[in-house]
């Protein structure tokens, strides 16, 4: 399927138009970058070679070392193998930056930091530390005398000058190397280094220096503002960083904060270790005197409850409760013993079944005696009843003596009961006694356990102070500081500024600056230098070009004396274009104007009315810039006494003014005079009754009026002519000119403007004769009735 070219064009992402653009911009602005840039190369250069190098010094501690010679096993510690823990050393990077650890560093470095030193050279002002012929010393100062600046001066071998300003007086004063220099604000003693002989004075008489006294808060906060910290993620390593204009002295202040810094560790650490030894020593009176506070409350004690030993006491008690408790069953097993003979005796048992337990108590006595007697009688009784009757006198006795026994038994038993329960009550009376002294122990005991229990902790308090006191001891011997020095202060270089950066900032401002100009030029100060150029700015149609001419071949017709040159040929060209432009076909009236002077419509005006009177047609040519007339210069003449202002004044008479010229079929009418009121003549009723009149007396009738864009006489005698021909020139003419006409056609409702390019340069015969006829002729005329219509 083929494509439509129109729309293949439309597709197009860069045109031939923008291409033209684009080369036109660069052709006419390659020269802003080349000019703008290397200026602006050379001033970021000098900008950059004035500034200061900031030099940072840097050094790398290791916090929480153990490096200690007495310290437990490190493999028994549940910390050691604590991988991938987050430590946050915010606490030390707080310490390291205090103001008093500044303070600490400078009261160490004040003589070497105090003064600072400055060489004054011609572009820049570059500061010292080592390399300087002088060490100042100071004495007293007036505080306000504090960060100024103080010129010195060499002028010999011994002696100096310095120059200050105070209270905005200059003051003046001469001292001796190696003496003190006693004023009422300042006392120094200037003292010469090693590097000051008498053989290089001449050199240094003809060195400005300066120095400054800065005052010990200044250098802590300068300290403080420079410092800077850096904790690598899962790290103890504090990267610490010192910013400084003189390496060598970033490099000193911060060796010296290190060794500052260390000293304050171990400090602390002495310091801890001496307060817990005091601590130990204080709690260690503190326990003896409770310890002996102890023992005399336990013997007190002692003394007040009467006792000797509670675990003997105890014993004893328990012995004791145990005999009576024990003798009490025997007494009651007795007492059972003897109830159980009484019942036998009571109950006249079997004398052959004793109670067993009659014999267990008591081995010997009346009542073993007699219950054996008792027993024998009976056994006896019956044996007497196997031989006699119940009558027998034996067995009456036998009876009578069993019967006395077992009253005497009875007797006894009842006496021995009496007894044994007298005895068991005061067996219980015993036990209960001993009980009761046995349940006192237990408080007794409980209150010594307290005593011994407050004896105990104080003891073993004692002992653990003993040996925590005998370990900080030892301790104290291995102490070092916890801080290692992996990296000493070194200079890492110059961190600002970034001069190749700022070079590059000050080129790319010069670029930006470039690309501005060239936009700005581009935009609105771009000349018109081309056909192409102005068909992309306007739709107004282009009636002719004109080649550059030199300001020697400017005057006078040039169609005239060079009738075969290319501006005559340009000119013939432009005839032809009027004669076939699209503006109506009795079109007889032309008027020409431009934006500004010297752009060339007077010249064109008076060529232009030539070239048609050699056509053989009747010309005339109107001066109508009765501001600044300048027709008669053309045709050689001096500034004529009569012409169009007469004749609108009334002086002359139209025939009058009327001057035929050297060119055949050529006549003038001349501005004459410039009245002083040169518009209200353009105005008025009288000149367009000679316009009007003109056009009836000639085939073609040429006006020449001031520019356009200074006054507006052009635009009130456009109403009276067919077409205007707007001249531009592409030394001066920009878009800005071409904006400026549409507006004033829109405004007016203006028709029939044609445009006409002068100053074209490389405009050649084949340019010429091959397209520019035809292209500017038919095409921009029959093209401009299309946009603009036609004038009724």
């Amino acid at each position: 399927m083929a494509t439509n070219p129109i729309n293949r064009k439309k597709q197009a992402i860069i045109s031939q138009k923008d291409l033209n653009l684009i080369f036109r911009i660069l052709k006419s602005n390659w020269w802003v970058p080349i000019i703008v840039l290397p200026i602006f190369y050379a001033i970021g250069t000098f900008y950059v070679y004035r500034l200061t190098n900031v030099y940072q010094a840097s050094t790398e501690f290791l916090l929480k070392v153990n490096d200690t010679y007495y310290q437990n096993n490190v493999l028994s510690d549940q910390n050691f193998y604590s991988y991938g823990s987050y430590v946050d050393n915010l606490n030390e990077q707080r310490i390291i930056q205090s103001y008093d650890l500044s303070s600490s560093v400078v009261d160490k470095l004040l003589s070497d930091i105090q003064v600072s030193y400055f060489i004054v050279g011609k572009v820049r002002t570059t500061e010292q530390f080592k390399n300087v012929p002088i060490n100042i010393v100071i004495n007293s100062i007036n505080p306000g005398y504090y960060e100024q600046i103080f010129d010195f001066k060499i002028l010999d071998y011994n002696n100096y000058e310095i120059s200050f300003l105070s209270d905005g007086v200059k003051q003046v004063k001469r001292g001796k190397f190696n003496q003190d220099l006693i004023d009422s604000d300042l006392n120094i003693n200037v003292i010469r280094t090693d590097i000051f002989s008498e053989k290089k004075v001449e050199s240094f008489k003809e060195i400005f220096y300066q120095f400054s006294i800065h005052s010990k808060e200044y250098l802590i906060s300068n300290i403080q503002g420079n410092l800077s910290i850096e904790n690598p993620e899962y790290t103890n390593i504090l990267i610490v960083g010192l910013k400084d204009i003189v390496p060598e002295r970033a490099i000193l202040i911060l060796d010296t904060l290190n060794s500052v810094y260390s000293l304050s560790k171990l400090k602390t650490k002495f310091e801890l270790n001496e307060r817990t030894i005091t601590y130990i020593d204080r709690q260690l009176n503190e326990i003896t005197y409770s310890l002996k506070s102890i023992e005399d409350t336990m013997q007190n004690y002692k003394e007040k409850k009467s006792i000797i030993d509670l675990a003997w006491e105890q014993g004893d008690f328990l012995t004791k409760i145990s005999t009576y408790d024990g003798q009490k069953s025997q007494l009651q097993l007795q007492l059972g013993a003897l109830q159980d003979l009484e019942k036998y005796i009571v109950e006249d048992k079997d004398p052959q079944f004793l109670p067993p337990n009659v014999f267990i108590f008591e081995k010997s006595g009346f009542m073993s005696t007699a219950v054996t007697d008792l027993y024998t009688k009976q056994l006896e009784l019956n044996k007497v009843y196997n031989l006699a009757k119940e009558n027998n006198p034996i067995v009456a006795d036998l009876k009578a003596s069993i019967k006395k026994t077992k009253q005497d038994l009875l007797v006894y038993i009842n006496n021995t009961r009496k007894a044994t329960d007298q005895q068991i009550d005061g067996l219980n009376k015993e036990i209960l006694t001993y009980i009761n002294e046995a349940k006192l122990i237990p408080g007794k005991q409980r209150d010594i356990l307290n005593i011994q229990r407050r004896a105990t902790v104080s003891e073993q308090l004692y002992n653990f102070l003993l040996e925590k006191r005998a370990n900080t001891k030892i301790a104290k011997a291995s102490i070092v500081p916890d801080v290692k020095i992996v990296e000493s202060p070194r200079n890492i270089g110059v961190v600002s500024p970034d001069k190749p950066g700022i070079q590059k900032s000050f080129l790319s401002f010069g670029l930006i600056l470039s690309i501005i100009i060239i936009i700005l030029r581009a935009f609105f100060y771009s000349k018109i230098t081309s056909v192409e150029h102005l068909k992309e700015l306007t739709e107004l149609p282009l009636i002719g070009v004109l080649p550059f001419v030199k300001d020697g071949n400017n005057d006078g017709l040039v169609v005239d004396h060079s009738p075969s040159s290319v501006i005559s040929e340009s000119f013939r060209n432009l005839r032809t274009n009027l004669m076939y432009a699209n503006i109506g076909i009795d079109a007889k009236t032309y008027l020409v104007t431009s934006f500004l002077p010297s752009e060339g419509k007077t010249f064109t005006s008076a060529n232009l009315a030539c070239i048609f009177a050699k056509s053989g047609k009747k010309t005339i040519l109107l001066e109508l810039d009765l501001h600044k007339p300048r027709i008669f210069k053309r045709f050689g003449l001096p500034p004529q006494s009569k012409g169009i202002t007469t004749c609108i004044s009334g002086i002359n008479t139209y025939e009058e003014i009327i001057s035929e010229t050297h060119v055949p079929n050529l006549y003038c009418m001349y501005a004459g005079p410039v009245p002083p009121n040169p518009s209200e003549f353009v105005l008025s009723q009288k000149l367009k009754d000679i316009i009007l009149r003109a056009k009836q007396d000639f085939d073609f009738v040429i006006i020449d009026t001031p520019p356009a864009g200074l006054l507006s006489d052009s635009v009130y005698l456009i109403d009276q002519v067919d077409a205007t021909i707007f001249v531009l020139n592409t030394k001066t003419s920009s878009k800005r000119v071409i904006t400026f006409m549409e507006n004033v056609m829109e405004s007016n409702n203006l028709k029939n403007v044609l445009l006409v390019l002068n100053g074209v340069s490389r405009l050649g015969k084949r340019y010429y004769y091959q397209g520019y006829g035809y292209s500017y002729g038919y095409g921009y005329g029959y093209g401009y009735g299309k946009g603009y219509g036609f004038k009724k």
